[in-house]
């Protein structure tokens, strides 16, 4: 039996850092792929640092120019009022034909399929996350047993953003930033009939509650925009024509939300915790300019 975990990257290279660092004390092979091009189509260069590569971590580039899709003049935006589980495929599929950025990023994130899916046997387990997404390694026996007991499964996670030590007090869609990651067999993962975006978002959109588990207990955590002043603005712009409202692509809006301790695009508090169980590859990183002290 192996391990693999398939993430798409953007530029979370401090994020790498504490990922590479966990995973290795578990994972088999990390496989991270990465698009010459933003979600609304603008030019990036190949951020991830090539001194990461080795055996256990295999980098996949996505020469993008002719497979994203360029942002149109008139297009469609998920809301998250009206995008939920009882019209799902509706505008799952709406979004995919009308939004570049949503199209884009899904292409990106369902290439596991092409790469991985010749790789891995039947009793193998596969991880679907994104690279900011990371599995604390002390849940690692407790996982493989469970999907191995119940084909696939998925996780909560704590949700820090910014730092690593201030959190999100709520999300949007399924809470505990549940739903967005998930654990399977290789058997289950080569027979799905649906792309691992599809899993994703309709996992968030809280259509899966009765269909896959997911474990009481936060099993991670979700790190986003750590080292915020190098990474948070491009990542907006990233998705900027994913989104109606521009305003928040800026930032004064990013400095709003650490001065307010409120992440608006959620409309949900931030509050700084210390007492939580963090990752043990801490212990081997230089965190003090990662973490909150206001």
């Amino acid at each position: 039996m192996k391990i693999y975990q398939f993430c798409p990257f953007f530029n979370e290279n401090r994020v790498a850092e504490i990922k590479l660092k966990e995973d290795a004390r578990w994972i088999d092979e990390l496989h991270v792929i990465e698009a010459n091009k933003t979600f609304s189509y603008a030019d990036k260069p190949r951020n991830f640092d090539p001194a990461y590569l080795g055996p256990k971590v295999i980098y996949h580039s996505l020469h993008a120019d002719n497979v994203f899709r360029k942002p149109e003049r008139h297009q469609l935006y998920f809301n998250p009022e009206t995008c939920q589980a009882a019209n799902f495929d509706r505008w799952y599929w709406r979004l995919l034909s009308y939004n570049s950025a949503f199209h884009n990023e899904a292409y990106q994130r369902s290439r596991c399929s092409d790469i991985l899916r010749e790789r891995v046997e039947d009793d193998d387990v596969i991880i679907l996350a994104d690279f900011d997404e990371i599995i604390d390694s002390r849940m690692a026996d407790r996982i493989v047993s469970e999907v191995k007991k119940r084909q696939v499964i998925t996780v909560k996670m704590h949700y820090s953003v910014f730092f690593l030590n201030l959190f999100c007090r709520s999300n949007h869609g399924a809470p505990h930033w549940s739903f967005r990651v998930f654990a399977m067999t290789g058997r289950f993962f080569r027979s799905m009939p649906f792309s691992g975006d599809y899993l994703r978002k309709k996992g968030i959109a809280e259509g899966l509650y009765q269909d896959i588990y997911c474990l009481e207990e936060p099993a991670g955590f979700h790190h986003s925009w750590l080292d915020y002043r190098q990474t948070a603005l491009p990542k907006l712009q990233a998705f900027a024509a994913n989104v109606k409202d521009k305003s928040i692509v800026h930032e004064d809006y990013i400095k709003q939300c650490l001065d307010d301790k409120k992440l608006y695009y959620l409309d949900t508090e931030l509050y700084v915790d210390n007492e939580k169980s963090f990752l043990p590859a801490l212990q081997d990183i230089q965190t003090a300019d990662l973490l909150y002290w206001k």
